[in-house]
This record gives structure tokens, sequence and C-alpha cells, in this order.
């Protein structure tokens, strides 16, 4: 397994977490932008759109995530398809 198969792991299970409520979006978008940092080769339009499906997180860290309206499904599923397009980059 590499480093990037660990890291894609490692923020399915934090996407996971977040769906069941148990993490915090500041959480998820520490991790995510933390993976990001550390891909090798991620283009920079991938760090682009990854801060525009983070933004609404980062709203809900802000304001408090019951006056956010965003859903939290819609999220989760849009960053695994981030995630998804992340790790067929090649290596």
């Amino acid at each position: 397994m590499t480093d990037i198969d660990r890291t894609v792991e490692h923020l399915r299970s934090t996407l996971e977490q977040l769906a069941s409520g148990q993490t915090t979006p500041d959480v998820v978008c520490a991790r995510f932008r933390l993976a990001a940092l550390q891909w090798p080769g991620l283009p920079a339009r991938y760090d682009q759109v990854l801060e525009r499906l983070l933004q609404p997180l980062d709203t809900a860290v802000m304001l408090g995530e019951e006056s956010c309206s965003f859903s939290r499904a819609d999220l989760t599923q849009a960053l695994g398809q981030w995630l998804d397009h992340a790790a067929q980059l090649p290596r």
C-alpha cells in the first residue's frame, strides 16, 4: 500500500465519520487540506475545487452547523467524488 492509498483510505474514513456525526466539520477540513498539501503532483485545479467544496464546512465551523443550510449527505458525496478523481491521477 502506497502513501497515497493510505491517504485515500484515511480520507474515506473521515467522510464516513462526517456522515455519521462522529467527527466535526473543522476536522474534515483540516484532514482534507493537509492531505492536499502532501499529495504529490496534485494539480492546482484540484486544490481550487477542494476549497469550494470545503467552504460550507468552514462556514459551519464559524457560524454553527445549525445555522448553515447545506446538506451533509450532498457535501460528503461531493468530497467523495473529488477523492475518487484525485485517487485516479497518475502517480
